[in-house]
């Protein structure tokens, strides 16, 4: 559960650090220690790629 999730975790670090993560928790209303225990669901995974599309816009 959740690996997908975590990997976006893992993403956003590398583009913008802990002010990306930080950000994306926020977007998603989803810290990454929640992630990990949620299912890798087609609409979670559409609210993080579209939380990545704003912070790939800033940074």
């Amino acid at each position: 559960m959740g690996t997908k999730l975590e990997e976006y975790f893992d993403k956003v670090k590398e583009k913008g650090g802990l002010s990306a993560q930080i950000k994306l928790a926020m977007i998603t209303k989803m810290a990454r220690k929640s992630a990990a225990t949620q299912p890798d669901s087609a609409e979670n995974i559409a609210i993080f790629e579209d939380a990545m599309k704003q912070i790939e816009a800033e940074f």
